[in-house]
């Protein structure tokens, strides 16, 4: 028979058991809890990351597309600009033969660079009076004292100096950079004051007065100047055809209203 004593050992070791079981089984669940907490938190961090990665690279993509699309754009602005670079020289060699290619090719530059800088201006424009006004002599002088390229009067050339910025002086104005600048300068004001080309070329001409009587078709208006609106435009017409239109050339009238720039035009 067993004895009281042992029969209480049994007891109480069955109950220890039992509690280390019981708490074998909560540490273990709150093991696998933590275990799945954190897988789920993994889970969660590595599909941040594959989200953030992902608009990386999307992001890198746009933005490559962007490049080329940008690269591919003035790569064809670059074609088209030489394009007309190439033909606003062709078309000063024809006026002026012994200027010869390489002069020719930088005042076509010249040309090029006074439109960017007044953006109105149509190139094509600027060079037509230039092939009117001197034949694109740099040495011109008229019977009335207007000079170089874009035959400009001294009192004119020193109001557009003024306005540019320069000092100037009369022998500035067979500086063909200068000359060519202040021209576009000029038209790009005219630009401003008129809606019809006509007119700006009148006012280039003969001065405010004369640009009036222009479109008034009064008799006082100065035979040069009835004679030269149509020779500039004819010839800025035969140079559109010749060079073609491009992204960079606009027709008159979208010339004239492209227009912005204010400002009190100056005699000629």
């Amino acid at each position: 028979m067993e004895s009281p004593i042992s029969s209480r050992s049994h007891r109480s070791s069955f109950r220890t058991g039992f509690r280390t079981c019981a708490y074998l089984r909560t540490y273990a669940y709150q093991c696998l809890t933590l275990l799945v907490a954190v897988s789920g938190a993994l889970a969660f961090h590595a599909f941040g990351e594959v989200t953030r990665l992902q608009r990386e690279v999307n992001e890198r993509l746009r933005q490559s597309e962007q490049r080329l699309v940008t690269l591919q754009s003035q790569l064809q602005f670059d074609s088209e600009r030489r394009r007309l670079l190439l033909g606003i020289r062709d078309a000063i060699v024809q006026t002026r033969p012994k200027v010869g290619q390489v002069r020719a090719h930088e005042l076509a530059t010249l040309v090029l660079e006074a439109s960017e800088k007044f953006p109105s201006v149509d190139p094509l424009l600027l060079l037509a009076v230039g092939i009117v006004e001197s034949g694109y002599d740099i040495e011109a002088i008229s019977r009335v004292g207007a000079r170089g390229l874009y035959q400009i009067h001294p009192p004119t050339g020193r109001n557009l100096a003024r306005e540019l910025g320069w000092e100037f002086d009369e022998e500035s104005l067979h500086d063909p950079a200068r000359n060519t600048e202040m021209a576009a300068y000029y038209l790009n004001l005219l630009g401003a004051a008129y809606n019809d080309v006509e007119m700006i070329l009148a006012e280039y001409n003969g001065g405010p007065l004369n640009a009036g009587y222009f479109r008034a078709n009064a008799d006082k208006l100065a035979g040069e100047t009835r004679d030269y609106v149509p020779r500039v435009i004819a010839v800025y017409e035969r140079l559109g055809r010749e060079i073609g239109r491009t992204v960079s050339l606009r027709s008159s009238r979208e010339w004239i209203l492209s227009s912005s720039r204010t400002g009190a035009a100056c005699g000629h």
